[in-house]
């Protein structure tokens, strides 16, 4: 295990991290969505399936340099579906919550459950948008070092 981790650069953290940001991202919709009955998110499953194959495949995208090297096509795929899968996932829990928040903002701003149902659901679109970007940083940068 310790040979392993001597062995990753940059990119692999930056895909770690990103796995980690997504696990953020699925708690948080599991969250928003049970707060109430009124907020509960209809396509749950859908984010979780998302979520789940992104941070799969963000692990798959640490592992596979090891194996075939830097850039190869493997792993180059695993970062590019990882990214539509946060990306996805993201666009979810936000067709979900857009007449939340265009209701919050507009003529129902004194819902206090309606606020923290939205403030859960910022944790949640952060996260899985902030996974994407490390993945997209992740995929220029060497994931191995190579000596």
């Amino acid at each position: 295990m310790s040979e392993f981790m001597k062995k990753q650069s940059v990119g692999a953290y930056f895909n770690v991290i990103a796995a980690i940001l997504g696990i953020v991202g699925i708690i948080a919709a599991c969250v928003c969505s049970s707060m109430t009955v009124t907020y509960a998110l209809g396509n749950l499953g859908i984010i979780i399936v998302q979520g789940v194959l992104g941070i799969v495949l963000a692990c798959a995208a640490v592992v596979l340099p090891n194996i075939f090297g830097n850039h190869d096509i493997c792993s180059t795929i695993a970062v590019c579906v990882s990214i539509a899968m946060f990306t996805a996932a993201f666009g979810q829990v936000l067709s979900e919550r857009i007449l939340l928040i265009a209701g919050l903002f507009s003529y129902d701003s004194v819902n206090t459950v309606g606020w923290q149902v939205f403030y859960v659901t910022v944790v949640s679109i952060a996260a899985f948008i902030i996974g994407a970007l490390l993945m997209i940083i992740g995929a220029f940068t060497r994931s191995v070092k190579e000596r």
